[in-house]
């Protein structure tokens, strides 16, 4: 996608923008629907892989900018506020938003955009969800719902996936650290494989074991990446279990338990929610998965025994 918004810089030379200013007379109200435009604005500049002097721009245009024409006389440069504008007039008019997007004739990349950012600050911008769902999504992990899910799920998948609680989430988290990264943009992926490898390698694992570890983290790497606001990666060992854990720790909004059973039990299932084919990956290549999850956030641990051949003792032996 070409860069948007470059007339905001001054140059390349200076990280400074000439940003518009609100008007002095503007109303509580519009202030407040323009602040929200804004914000939402701004988070689908981020998860477009705008540069984020671009997507900062877009919050001050908003507080200075009215009411937008009709998508097709738009400029490039004016679709992310007016798409955030919308998603912000389907809520007010009590209106399917997921639907609304994607019924819309623009970019996929946009559309996606748009459904991330519902996603994650759906409770925190839109008053339809909040009136209408109530907290549906909310994991309660003392509901004798949550449990029976729990159990069902655990059973079905033969041990491989297990529900936990808050509490019980520490106990997976023990042992010592190998290393650690940040999750926020795409760029990302191939950071964090990277520190993951040279950490693999100065333990001299093997070629195919390290290549299917690596595989595996790329794509709970990604899930976070498409369906969180940022998130970490911490690998594990924990030699009392002789096990390598990978943790996944993300802000996103968590998923509902009805569609837990299909994600977990379904190959290949997916909905915007899901991890999809990523996480078919994960449940065929991983000793075991553990999931917490919360509208706050979620952690997924992702287990594998420990090396137990190197290398050099795989020549040898052959």
């Amino acid at each position: 996608m070409g860069r948007f918004f470059s007339k905001f810089k001054k140059s390349t030379e200076t990280k400074y923008i000439e940003l518009p200013s609100p008007p002095s007379d503007i109303s509580y109200a519009e202030l407040i629907f323009k602040t929200n435009r804004g914000f939402l604005a701004k988070k689908l500049g981020q998860y477009l892989n705008l540069d984020s002097l671009d997507w900062e721009a877009l919050f001050y245009m908003s507080l200075s900018t009215g009411t937008y024409p009709p998508v097709e006389e738009l400029k490039e440069t004016e679709m992310t506020l007016y798409l955030a504008e919308q998603m912000l007039e389907w809520d007010k008019d009590q209106k399917d938003i997921v639907k609304e997007i994607k019924s819309l004739n623009i970019h996929m990349n946009f559309q996606n955009a748009m459904l991330k950012a519902y996603e994650i600050h759906q409770k925190d911008l839109f008053s339809r969800l909040s009136s209408v769902k109530g907290n549906e999504d909310t994991v309660k992990e003392d509901d004798v719902e949550w449990r029976i899910y729990r159990d069902v799920i655990h059973a079905a998948s033969q041990g491989k996936f297990l529900l936990i609680s808050k509490e019980e989430l520490s106990q997976y988290k023990k042992g010592d650290v190998i290393c650690e990264g940040t999750i926020k943009e795409s760029s990302d992926i191939p950071k964090n494989r990277n520190l993951a490898k040279e950490r693999f390698e100065q333990r001299e694992l093997n070629k195919a074991k390290m290549m299917s570890w690596l595989l595996v983290l790329s794509e709970a790497i990604t899930n976070t990446i498409k369906h969180a606001e940022e998130g970490k990666m911490t690998l594990i060992e924990n030699e009392d279990a002789n096990e390598i854990r990978f943790v996944i720790e993300d802000k996103g909004p968590g998923f509902p338990l009805e569609q837990l059973p299909k994600k977990v039990l379904l190959a290949g299932y997916s909905t915007k929610k899901s991890m999809g084919q990523g996480f078919t990956l994960m449940m065929k290549m991983a000793k075991q998965i553990f999931l917490y999850t919360s509208p706050s956030g979620s952690t997924i641990i992702l287990t594998f025994d420990a090396w137990e051949e190197k290398e050099g003792q795989l020549s040898a032996i052959n």
